[in-house]
């Protein structure tokens, strides 16, 4: 377990928990006293999860199921107020990537990452909200992307959906910090190495599915204990007066790209 306990009091749901940033992030919550509701499509994982979090001494409950079904989003705010007490923190991570631009992108593409990416934050933060007015206020972070920046080439469908996060950061803040205590902020990642970007590397290249990326993909694959960490800051009482913003993590990649494009 951590030396701090920022979170002892803390219970905090993390969707898409079951690998890379989300899991890390549930893991380093739960390290950090909080309670962890675990909500991923992908069953065996999350269980996995969350047996692995009460092995080291931490406190979780996976609750399997899909974001882009409100059903699911309601049974794991519910879950957290049943077993837990109530919920302070949401860490809306899931989400999905396919391959294409305004051209190749199919229907069934589009229709994927948008209802994970958009329409499960939507969801998310419908059942959250409440839960947290119910504890006299809370934190929500939104996960972002650097695409939403910049624009990233073949990412049509998932750009799309990762512009949004910024503005809505704004929009929950609006509507919900000052009547009742709710932070809303966004953590933008760079490249980050999960499975999902293996994956993803994968497929483009045609490499095998037990090839590793190679370092020379990226200047420096970002690691999800990086964005975790920023994730953990949002959500602590040590960023009580940030509301509304997002935070690139993603190294120099904006510079960069500025930079690039003044030459």
């Amino acid at each position: 377990m951590a030396d701090t306990q920022r979170f002892a009091d803390r219970v905090a749901l993390v969707t898409g928990a079951a690998s890379g940033i989300g899991e890390t992030t549930a893991r380093m919550f739960a390290a950090e006293g909080a309670a962890v509701v675990l909500l991923d499509i992908q069953k065996e994982q999350t269980l996995r999860v969350e047996q692995e979090i009460r092995a080291s001494g931490g406190r979780a409950l996976a609750v399997p199921g899909d974001v882009r079904n409100a059903d699911d989003c309601r049974e794991a705010v519910d879950a957290a107020v049943a077993t837990y007490g109530g919920l302070d923190i949401a860490f809306c991570n899931a989400g999905i990537f396919e391959r294409g631009n305004v051209v190749d992108q199919t229907m069934e593409e589009w229709d994927v990452q948008i209802d994970t990416l958009l329409k499960g934050t939507f969801l998310t933060c419908k059942y959250a909200v409440p839960a947290m007015r119910a504890r006299g206020g809370g934190s929500i972070v939104l996960s972002g992307s650097n695409c939403a920046h910049i624009g990233c080439a073949g990412r049509f469908a998932y750009t799309a959906a990762k512009a949004a996060m910024p503005v809505l950061a704004k929009q929950l803040s609006n509507d919900w910090f000052h009547g009742a205590n709710i932070r809303t902020n966004c953590v933008s990642p760079g490249q980050v190495l999960t499975g999902m970007t293996t994956r993803t590397w994968q497929q483009e290249t045609g490499a095998a599915e037990d090839t590793p990326v190679p370092d020379a993909v990226a200047e420096r694959w970002q690691r999800p204990e990086e964005i975790a960490t920023t994730v953990l800051f949002l959500a602590s009482d040590e960023a009580r007066d940030i509301t509304g913003v997002t935070i690139p993590v993603s190294r120099t990649a904006l510079l960069r790209v500025a930079g690039m494009r003044s030459r």
